[in-house]
């Protein structure tokens, strides 16, 4: 009996300090969560305290609608998307719910201050800027790489079967010229054919003009398995043949790949070798979205290099490749660059700005004033007597912190840079909760909008 009291007093102790724990928990976010309410509040009193009197109003933004009739829901302040009719905690992050008034009115909710448009700007620091028609100048900064121009690439195969000798290359990167000897070929099948070279020759001047087929048929075989003119004039003049035959470079250039060692034994289907000039190379720039309508061949582009920061080079873009990228849907485009002194190399990065002209008289704006949420493009819109507005808009081309408006605007209106991303948040918690009134009381689509 004794042993049972003891348990079943364990066991009530434990519970005790499992409640203790849970109280104190929530109790502890309850006071940190209120403890930032009342540090904002007083943070944006005092900003305002100097343009209004105490007894001006009760908060510092309110939504301004005199002709309807005000009621109160209770809202998450990270999850506005949770609304309640009545006390509780968000069930996503365990917050309490913030009572929070709202018009039964429809339209788009206006924003104010007590202390009107002076005091909003100095407790929340912002700042306008004025809609207006420019000149903007198409200008893409960008990104390249720089690659191998594939009209200058050479592979070297081998025409037949055979051993390699007296190779002159030995690694990657060696520079060749034109006319330079690559290596010798012990080839049977090329002995043979060189015999065959030199007996119709002979035969020529026995059977006379009826052989010269022979004797050309003969030289096409010879050419067909690679042996240069060169060598083909040696044979001819000192009539005899090679039993290594030499084989020479056909461009200037540098080694990118090498397959063989001195002695192998090669045949038709071994690449020996790749030769690349890189007196001029190609750059492979990336064009996001945003830019990609305007983008054509023949725009030109400044081209700069962290690794040379007093060159400079120019082209035009050539190419644009029929197919984006499958991850960041950027169109890639084609720039040839003159690099006579070979400081350009294959892999390196570059940076590209791409200049395709001017478009006149566009409605623009700062891109900083744009709230951009995947879905919409909002600005919130100053109006007269200290209220704002939240307005969506369609915008257009973008170059250096300016982006076109192609409707939601007009000339002369003022804009939020700075700042409104605070008016933005409680303009959506008010389009919510008026959706969900009328609606009937039906909870609005889970949305994380902060």
């Amino acid at each position: 009996m004794y042993n049972f009291i003891k348990d079943h007093d364990s066991f009530l102790y434990g519970t005790i300090l499992f409640l203790k724990g849970f109280i104190m928990k929530h109790l502890a976010l309850s006071l940190l969560f209120y403890s930032f309410v009342i540090s904002f509040s007083s943070f944006v009193s005092a900003a305002e305290g100097d343009l209004h009197s105490e007894s001006d109003h009760a908060s510092e933004i309110a939504i301004l609608d005199s002709e309807s009739t005000a009621v109160y829901k209770y809202v998450c302040p990270m999850h506005p998307q949770i609304i309640r009719d009545h006390e509780g905690t968000c069930p996503i992050c365990g917050m309490d719910l913030v009572k929070q008034k709202i018009q039964s009115s429809v339209g788009a909710p206006k924003i104010s201050a007590g202390g009107g448009a002076n005091g909003l700007k100095q407790g929340l620091a912002i700042r306008t800027a004025e809609v207006q028609k420019t000149t903007l100048w198409r200008y893409i900064p960008t990104f390249g790489k720089v690659v191998l121009d594939d009209s200058k690439v050479i592979h070297i195969h081998p025409r037949a079967s055979g051993w390699i000798s007296d190779l002159s290359v030995h690694s990657l990167g060696d520079s060749v010229k034109k006319g330079q000897l690559l290596y010798r070929l012990y080839s049977p099948e090329i002995v043979s054919a060189q015999q065959d070279f030199l007996l119709a020759r002979h035969n020529r001047k026995r059977l006379g003009s009826s052989a010269n087929s022979l004797v050309a048929s003969a030289k096409t075989r010879l050419e067909l398995l690679g042996v240069g003119s060169g060598v083909i004039k040696q044979i001819q003049r000192k009539n005899k043949t090679f039993n290594k035959v030499p084989i020479y470079a056909s461009q200037d250039g540098v080694i990118t790949a090498l397959s063989v060692q001195e002695g192998m034994y090669i045949q038709p289907q071994t690449e020996l070798m790749t030769i690349a000039d890189l007196s001029s190379v190609w750059v492979e720039a990336e064009i996001l979205p945003l830019q990609q309508s305007w983008v054509k061949t023949g725009l030109t582009a400044n081209l700069t290099s962290q690794a040379f920061p007093a060159q400079r080079w120019e082209s035009q873009i050539e190419y644009l490749y029929p197919l984006t990228d499958a991850k960041t849907q950027a169109l890639k485009v084609r720039l040839p660059v003159l690099n006579e002194q070979h400081l350009l190399k294959p892999n390196m990065f570059i940076d590209v700005e791409i200049y395709g002209g001017g478009k006149s008289n566009v409605l623009a704006i700062p891109l900083e004033a744009v709230i951009d949420d995947g879905k919409t493009q909002r600005v919130v819109r100053q109006l007269d007597g200290g209220e704002f507005d939240v307005v969506e808009v369609t915008t257009g081309i973008q170059t250096q912190g300016i982006v076109e408006v192609l409707s939601g605007l007009e000339v002369g209106q003022k804009i939020v840079i700075s700042g409104q991303f605070l008016i933005d948040s409680e303009s959506q918690i008010q389009s919510n909760l008026r959706r969900l009134m009328s609606a009937g009381e039906t909870p609005p689509p889970a949305e994380h909008n902060h």
